[in-house]
């Protein structure tokens, strides 16, 4: 099973932090690549399990309220090394308990794009 390929996310993600992209264009690229393979659930511990975590996360940007704030943790993820999935999955998931997700609601409830 292949993952999604870690250069292609570091490059979307380096668009969308310099505002050659917008989280519309974004979303509609990490879309099709999603939908270009079928991509296996894989075990937290195989490295392949991040790049398609944060394709997945990408995808579906608008529901799970990622913003321009969550690239920094969305590049420190991916570039986990290989065989520290588990402590890039811990790192990841920390990462998300410090985020206020009642106020990000409320700051992105105006953006049409998102859907808080």
């Amino acid at each position: 099973m292949q993952a999604p390929n870690r250069e292609v996310l570091r490059d979307l993600l380096r668009r969308w932090a310099s505002g050659q992209l917008s989280e519309q264009e974004v979303h509609e690229e990490a879309e099709s690549l999603w939908e270009s393979e079928e991509w296996a659930e894989v075990d937290e511990s195989d490295d392949r399990s991040i790049p398609i975590e944060v394709l997945s996360q990408l995808d579906v940007m608008n529901h799970q309220l990622l913003t321009t704030e969550d690239i920094p943790a969305l590049g420190e993820f991916l570039n986990t090394p290989p065989g520290e999935a588990v402590e890039g999955w811990r790192r990841w998931r920390r990462y998300w308990a410090g985020v206020d997700m009642p106020a990000r609601r409320r700051e992105l409830a105006e953006n049409v794009f998102y859907v808080a």
